[in-house]
């Protein structure tokens, strides 16, 4: 897994990944995060990807968390929550090539569990650069991330009810009161009242 997300990392470097990630589908949403799910389409390979309130910067696979920073990475420091930060940490090679965070391990165990995360990035062009996340949702996208981020159910709600011609009729109105009613163009709702009327 560490593989496609270091791919997708360095394809988020060049850009590339912003037109793959549009055309992939939305299959959940949980919090500040949205789960994309891409499928390959030569190899049938599904990818689950989880994007931070839209920003394609800001990714979550299931066993990392990725952070795009601009201007070359030389040290982060990480607090979570209200803990105290994390010590200052060097970049390593894999985060100075795609120029970005990268919380695998127990940093990313730690995120899941979190509901804040802030960073501080020293870069090499801009210099001190913070960042803050609202992980809200975020244990509930890994699991679905997990789970091979199946699509999601239609809603029982988006399916149109049956239509009826007319509302259906008491007994208390015979067949031949009914063909009578109608060829006077009464209407159903009519029909339904005066028939209730009789019956009662």
């Amino acid at each position: 897994m560490r593989s496609i997300a270091v791919l997708l990392l360095c394809a988020l470097a060049t850009g590339g990944v912003h037109a793959n990630l549009k055309s992939a589908t939305k299959v959940g949403i949980f919090g500040n995060w949205t789960v994309l799910r891409d499928t390959d389409k030569m190899t049938d390979k599904v990818t689950c990807t989880g994007i931070y309130q839209q920003d394609y910067s800001r990714q979550l696979s299931e066993d990392g968390l990725y952070i795009s920073v601009k201007g070359g990475l030389s040290s982060i420091t990480l607090r979570f929550d209200e803990l105290p930060a994390r010590p200052m940490r060097l970049a390593g090679k894999i985060e100075k090539d795609v120029r970005a965070v990268m919380l695998e391990g127990a940093d990313f165990d730690l995120a899941v569990s979190s509901t804040r995360l802030r960073g501080q990035v020293l870069t090499l062009v801009s210099g001190v650069q913070d960042f803050e996340l609202d992980l809200s949702g975020i244990r509930e996208a890994v699991a679905h991330i997990k789970a091979g981020c199946p699509p999601a159910a239609p809603s029982a709600m988006s399916a149109p009810a049956p239509a009826t011609a007319e509302p259906p009729q008491p007994p208390a109105c015979s067949p031949d009161l009914l063909e009578r009613m109608k060829a006077a163009r009464v209407t159903p709702a009519q029909i339904q009242k005066i028939c209730s009327s009789t019956n009662s």
